[in-house]
C-alpha cells in the first residue's frame, strides 16, 4: 500500500521537478522546482476570462475562447511554464529531452504552439478529467519552438486539480500524438526518462518493493524517487500554512543547488526558483534562489471576469524588494501578453 501510494503523488524547456501532497483532508498542495541553465525573468501573469486565442502556429493554428481566468508564471516573455485557474486545474511544463515526437507538421491538423499549451488547458478546463477527455478526443498538433537561448522547447505536461487527481501527457507516439498517464495516484514528475520508465525505476527501491537504498543523485530518476519518498512521509498538516511548508520542504530536498548543475545539461541544471500552488486555499507561492524570502498570491482577490485587465508582477526581477502577499503588486502590463510563434 505504501509502494501504491507514493507512485500517485506526485514555458519553456526547463529541467524541473514536480510533486503534489493531498492531505487526508483532501487538501491539495502542488510544488515545482524549476531547474534551468539561466533566469528567465520569471513574471507572474493573470489572464481573465474571455479571452480571444490563437495558437501560435504559423498556419491552421488551433483558435479558442477562455473559459477561466488563471494566474500563471510566463518565462522568457514568450509563454506560459506553470500555472493555475480559477477552478484550481493546475498545468506545469517540465523538460523531456528523451523519446518525444511532435511528429512532421500535418497542416490538415489544427497547431498549438508548445508554449500555449499549458495556456489552453487552464483556459479550457475545470478538472484533469474534462482535460484528458478532450486530450484524446481532439486531433490538435503541439507545434515547437527554439527558444531565445537557443534550447529546443522539449516538454512534457502534468496536470493537476483540486481534487487530487492527476495526469501526465508526453508526446512520444508516432505521428505526434500523446501517451496520457491518467490517475490520482501519478502526482510526482522530473525530467527524462519517459514517466512508464519512471515508475518501473522507482520499483527498485525499498518503500515501493525493492532492496536498494534512496538514491542522492541530481539526476531527474534520483529526483523523482526521492520526492515520491519524502512526499509520502509527510504527516497531516495541521493548517494550510504547514501544508504549504510541508510542501516546500519536499521541493527543497529534491533541488539542485548552485554550482552543482553539469554545463550543458539542461535536465542538471541549477535550481532557479519553487513554487507551490494551494489549490483549495487559492495561494500561488513563489521563492527564488536567489533571495532569501517567500511570496504569495492569493488568487481569490483578483478579477477574472469578462473585461477585466491583463496583470502581471516581474517576480524574478523584483524578488529582493517583495515581501510576503504580493497580490498587490500585480498591475497592468505596458503591452499585453505576446505568445512566442512556433513554426511550422
Amino acid at each position: 500500500m505504501a509502494a501504491l501510494f507514493c507512485l500517485s503523488v506526485e514555458g519553456t524547456a526547463l529541467a524541473c521537478s514536480r510533486a503534489a501532497f493531498v492531505t487526508d483532508a483532501g487538501d491539495v498542495f502542488v510544488g515545482r522546482n524549476q531547474d534551468w541553465t539561466e533566469k528567465v525573468n520569471s513574471t507572474f501573469n493573470v489572464f481573465p476570462r474571455s479571452m480571444e486565442r490563437v495558437g501560435s502556429a504559423d498556419e491552421n493554428p488551433l483558435t479558442w475562447t477562455s473559459k477561466f481566468g488563471s494566474l500563471v508564471i510566463t518565462g522568457y516573455d514568450t509563454g506560459t511554464h506553470e500555472g493555475v485557474n480559477e477552478a484550481g486545474l493546475a498545468a506545469h511544463q517540465l523538460f523531456l529531452a528523451q523519446d518525444l515526437d511532435f511528429g512532421e507538421r500535418d497542416l490538415d491538423r489544427p497547431g498549438l504552439g508548445i508554449m500555449m499549451q499549458a495556456q489552453y488547458m487552464l483556459d479550457s478546463f475545470a478538472t484533469v478529467a474534462e482535460a484528458v477527455a478532450a486530450i484524446e478526443a481532439s486531433d490538435t498538433q503541439i507545434v515547437p519552438l527554439i527558444l531565445p537561448n537557443g534550447e529546443p522547447t522539449d516538454l512534457h505536461l502534468s496536470l493537476t486539480d483540486a481534487t487530487g487527481d492527476s495526469a501526465i501527457i508526453e508526446y512520444t507516439k508516432e505521428g505526434g500524438h500523446p501517451r496520457i498517464y491518467h490517475d490520482r495516484r501519478f502526482v510526482v514528475m522530473t525530467n527524462e526518462p519517459t514517466f512508464d520508465r519512471q515508475i518501473e525505476n522507482l520499483r527498485q527501491y525499498r518503500g515501493f518493493g525493492g532492496e536498494a537504498a534512496l538514491p542522492g543523485e541530481r539526476t531527474p530518476a534520483d529526483r523523482f524517487v526521492r520526492a515520491a519518498y519524502y512526499v509520502n512521509a509527510l504527516p497531516e498538516p495541521e493548517t494550510r500554512d504547514i501544508g504549504v511548508a510541508y510542501t516546500m520542504s519536499v521541493m527543497r530536498n529534491v533541488s539542485v543547488p548552485h554550482g552543482s548543475g553539469e554545463p550543458g545539461k539542461p535536465n542538471v541544471a541549477n535550481t532557479i526558483f519553487r513554487s507551490v500552488q494551494d489549490l483549495d486555499g487559492q495561494r500561488y507561492f513563489f521563492e527564488s534562489t536567489f533571495a532569501p524570502n517567500v511570496v504569495w498570491v492569493d488568487w481569490s482577490e483578483l478579477d477574472f471576469s469578462e473585461g477585466a485587465p491583463e496583470l502581471e508582477l516581474r517576480v524574478e526581477e523584483r524578488i529582493l524588494s517583495l515581501t510576503g502577499d504580493v497580490t498587490d503588486e500585480l498591475v497592468p502590463p505596458a503591452e499585453p501578453f505576446d505568445w512566442a510563434l512556433a513554426s511550422d
